[in-house]
């Protein structure tokens, strides 16, 4: 059997199929597929759909991804998206995210007009508002701020990701606030400390220090990964300490944060005796 007789199967009649088309055409590695596939990402069955997104995932191929997102967009109520909000569909929402090109303005406006669109729920506007992050379009900073400390605690958590992943220095006085406000959902704290660590700006080194004694276990996780990326030895004493947190994920995270920390102090090491011989 080859493509074609797959590409075919992707219109019969039966669903079972179709499925079974769509996921060996994930196999392929051939971007003439592409069309087809996500032609059947809008098929009216949701294993179809399933199996046609995740076969794109598969291909891993930059040009799925403005018809990916143009499904998601366009179908906005369909069992694909009732799977993406459930924690099964977070290997979807995570493949699609590391698909979106830093620079693309035009996948850029299409999110943020999605984010206002109030026939989008909740979730679906926080993935969308995730997702404008990757694209770094700087002109959306000061709206994402706003958002950060008014609206849903899942889209107010997204904002939070996606200023990390802007990497605008505006950001870290927010995300800062934030961080210590003992009201604040623990998500959107734990967001917060993960995007501290992306912006990369030291300044952020003591409040993450302090969050490593956090109540929620998975703000000092956070903490911990965040104080590895940044590279600020005065955190190493405070990460030895919390190798001994009862949670073991905080335990792990600050065990590589120490030896992110302990390998960026030995390069510095050597760079400076480099330099002065």
């Amino acid at each position: 059997m080859n493509t074609q007789f797959y590409l075919e199967q992707l219109t019969h009649t039966d669903q079972r199929r179709r499925a079974e088309a769509a996921r060996w055409l994930g196999n392929t590695a051939d971007a003439a597929v592409i069309p087809a596939l996500i032609s059947a990402v809008h098929d009216h069955d949701g294993k179809v759909q399933y199996a046609a997104f995740s076969a794109l995932l598969k291909l891993g191929m930059q040009e799925a991804a403005s018809g990916m997102f143009n499904a998601l967009l366009t179908m906005k109520t369909t069992n694909l998206w009732n799977l993406m909000k459930l924690n099964i569909g977070m290997r979807l929402r995570a493949g699609l995210l590391e698909m979106v090109q830093r620079g693309d303005t035009e996948l850029s406006a299409r999110l943020f007009a999605a984010v206002q669109d109030a026939e989008f729920d909740e979730l679906q506007r926080a993935y969308f508002v995730a997702a404008l992050g990757r694209t770094g379009d700087a002109q959306h900073v000061d709206w994402l701020l706003a958002t950060l400390t008014d609206g849903p605690d899942a889209v107010r958590a997204a904002a939070a990701e996606a200023l990390g992943h802007m990497g605008d220095a505006r950001a870290v006085g927010p995300l800062l606030d934030a961080l210590r406000h003992p009201d604040a959902h623990n998500a959107i704290r734990e967001v917060a400390a993960e995007a501290l660590g992306r912006i990369g700006d030291k300044s952020a080194a003591e409040p993450l220090m302090t969050a490593l004694m956090d109540p929620n276990e998975w703000v000092r996780r956070a903490a911990a990964v965040s104080l590895g990326d940044l590279g600020d030895a005065s955190a190493v004493e405070s990460l030895s300490q919390a190798i001994y947190d009862e949670s073991t994920m905080v335990q792990d995270a600050a065990f590589d944060a120490l030896k992110k920390l302990s390998y960026t102090s030995y390069t510095a090491v050597v760079r400076n005796t480099v330099s002065k011989n």
